[in-house]
């Protein structure tokens, strides 16, 4: 057993999170140990701590799932990467970007961008809502959008939430075929309901959410039967994208400036039980406005 530690933030108990002293272990065959820079927190993280979800009783659970840092040492059976590497798990971009990708031309089934200027798509002209578009995931789905084509998506700013619906539907001029929800709150849910086409496609992210609290089941879902509601998922079950989108695809769009990243709030002042507990807080509240939550962990 290794006898070198470090520290970590975790939740100890259901709404309870510290830093605590844990053993750092060896990377086995097929693993790479990294020291971590920077860690996003998430609204995961807030699931997890404020209502046990994931974690069944077993305590302490360290946070921090989204992360950049070096490699600092390699497994047996490890290609590609080294120790040196500057790598990230999910961190920042990724996460948000592969959301929104998989959402849109998974869960919608929406022809996917061609990373190429090429000819429209057949939905080009389609009315298509992103509710939260200044979120993190949402500003990536309207850039995935504009790249793919695609040229009616209902993104605008539409003030207050009790006339949402009829702002939405004079901006699209018909009922809604495609929406994704990037904020699923109950209230919105039942707008949304009414504006979309009998036979549309919702899909969101969850869980759905009422004031603080974050609610599931079959009460929560106004849409009728017709209406096909997915949540969104992940890229396991397409081993084209689960092996490209991230380590190849990603990259290039970046390098090229075809899709531009979200702004960052950095958490960087004070103890790192205040840097971990100040961005956890803000995603708790809902705080966050069109921003990334990053704690700076360690120096590189």
């Amino acid at each position: 057993m290794t006898s070198k530690t470090h520290l970590a933030f975790a939740s100890t108990a259901v709404g309870v999170t510290s830093v605590i002293e844990i053993p750092t272990p060896s990377p086995g065959p097929g693993e790479v140990m990294v020291n971590v820079a920077y860690s996003a927190v998430i609204p995961l993280d807030t699931y997890m701590t404020d209502y046990g979800r994931l974690i069944h009783g077993e305590y302490p659970v360290v946070l921090g799932f989204n992360l950049s840092g070096v490699v600092e040492a390699v497994g047996s059976g490890v290609d590609g990467l080294q120790t040196g590497y500057k790598v990230c798990a999910f961190a920042t971009i990724p996460d948000d970007f592969i959301t929104a990708f998989y959402t849109l031309f998974d869960c919608l089934e929406l022809p996917p961008p061609m990373f190429t200027i090429s000819a429209l798509t057949s939905h080009a002209e389609t009315p298509i809502l992103v509710y939260g578009a200044g979120a993190t995931s949402g500003q990536y789905a309207v850039q995935l959008l504009s790249l793919a084509g695609y040229r009616r998506d209902c993104n605008r700013s539409l003030g207050a939430a009790h006339d949402m619906a009829k702002k939405i539907l004079l901006a699209a001029g018909e009922s809604i075929q495609f929406v994704l929800d990037c904020i699923s709150a109950e209230g919105m849910l039942k707008s949304i309901s009414s504006i979309v086409n009998s036979n549309g496609i919702v899909a969101m992210l969850l869980p759905v959410t009422e004031g603080s609290r974050h609610i599931a089941g079959k009460d929560v879902n106004p849409f009728p039967d017709s209406v096909k509601l997915v949540g969104a998922k992940t890229l396991a079950q397409n081993e084209y994208l689960r092996d490209n989108l991230m380590p190849n695809i990603l990259p290039r769009l970046l390098e090229e400036d075809i899709i531009q990243p979200n702004r960052v709030c950095l958490f960087d002042q004070g103890s790192f039980q205040d840097r971990c507990q100040g961005a956890l807080d803000v995603v708790r509240n809902g705080q966050v406005n069109g921003e990334k939550n990053l704690v700076k962990v360690a120096s590189m």
